[in-house]
């Protein structure tokens, strides 16, 4: 009897730790950016946070660009337009485990997280 007991409390030990592995798991990685274009027109984009900057480039219309850093802090998106508009984000902090989305329309560019969506 005390066998049995003692089985189940191992196997329930094990799934409790399984089920808490697969579940913090996501906390540990690279905070992932995505940067939406949904505007009918190339735009190019640049990400700077703290004292940092990273040149995304041209995104095409209707396209999107991925990417991550190893890093902690608020993130702006600037945006400019062919037509020599420019537009920039509000900051937006991201730590290990967060996707922050940036969505770029003709009116400007918005941030949010993907469980905001």
């Amino acid at each position: 009897m005390i066998r049995r007991i003692f089985n189940i409390l191992t196997v329930a030990a094990v799934l409790f730790f399984g089920i808490l592995a697969i579940l913090a798991a996501p906390a540990f990685f690279d905070p992932a950016f995505v940067v939406v274009n949904n505007s009918r027109e190339p735009v190019f984009v640049v990400a700077k946070w703290r004292n940092d900057a990273k040149q995304i480039g041209n995104i095409g219309a209707m396209s999107s660009f991925e990417f991550s850093l190893d890093a902690e802090a608020a993130i702006q998106f600037r945006v400019s337009y062919p037509d020599g508009a420019t537009a920039e984000s509000k900051p937006i902090y991201f730590t290990r485990g967060t996707k922050v989305i940036a969505t770029i329309t003709s009116d400007g560019v918005t941030v949010g997280y993907d469980h905001e969506n």
